[in-house]
């Protein structure tokens, strides 16, 4: 199973809040809001190629407020990063990521510079939010599930262990494709009536579901 790291970084100013305080432009308070949200999301990859999601859910969301007294501290990467990177740490942001988030928010202060400014000569409070999502998607590819027991079984055989057989997985066996194509049996010879549906192995033989078993030198796998 693949998994792919996404993380996404939004950097704004809030609508409509004002508050009245005595500040110069080099000291204009900053109320500072950094949401952190974490996500899961199952992505299947069926043989023939087509992707779909599972299911997607929230595992984590954390808030953390802070009042910074100059602004300026904001405004260049080294002294934001030394500012911000404890509070990062706390909610459980990956250091890895601090970077990438400082400098969106340097970048979104560099262009709201001259309204900072503005705001600073009629005393209000500069409000900024930060949301940060880390998308945690887990890739299941059916194919490399189907592939790796036979892999698996060559290694094995290789080995002398386990005369070369690995027993299947539920999650492979689900995988199999199932056909109501009329063809026969491998294993006896038999064509399969009409509607009935046969298993087909990653070798593309096709077979009865009960040939198969009888002949399996393992025992099936269980919910247990």
């Amino acid at each position: 199973m693949e998994i792919i790291n996404h993380l996404s970084t939004k950097v704004w100013a809030s609508d409509g809040y004002s508050d009245s305080t005595t500040s110069s432009s080099s000291s204009i308070q900053v109320d500072l809001k950094i949401s952190w949200q974490v996500e899961y999301q199952r992505i299947n990859i069926s043989p023939n190629g087509v992707a779909y999601v599972i299911n997607k859910f929230v595992v984590e969301n954390l808030d953390r407020k802070l009042q910074l007294s100059n602004y300026q501290l904001l405004m260049l990467i080294p002294t934001c990063h030394q500012r911000l990177n404890w509070v990062l740490l706390v909610i459980g942001v990956d250091p890895d990521f601090h970077l990438s988030i400082v400098s969106k928010i340097v970048e979104h202060l560099q262009e709201k510079k001259i309204l900072i400014s503005q705001m600073a000569a009629t005393g209000e409070i500069f409000p900024l939010q930060v949301g940060i999502t880390l998308l945690k998607t887990h890739v299941l590819n059916e194919q490399v599930l189907i592939d790796l027991p036979t892999w698996e079984s060559m290694v094995e055989n290789e080995n002398g262990g386990n005369k070369g057989m690995i027993p299947e997985t539920n999650v492979l066996i689900k995988a199999l494709r199932k056909s109501s194509e009329s063809e026969s049996c491998m294993i006896c010879l038999k064509e399969f009536s009409c509607g009935l549906k046969a298993i087909v192995m990653p070798c593309s033989h096709v077979f009865h579901g009960s040939c198969i078993i009888t002949i399996c030198r393992f025992e099936m796998p269980t919910s247990n």
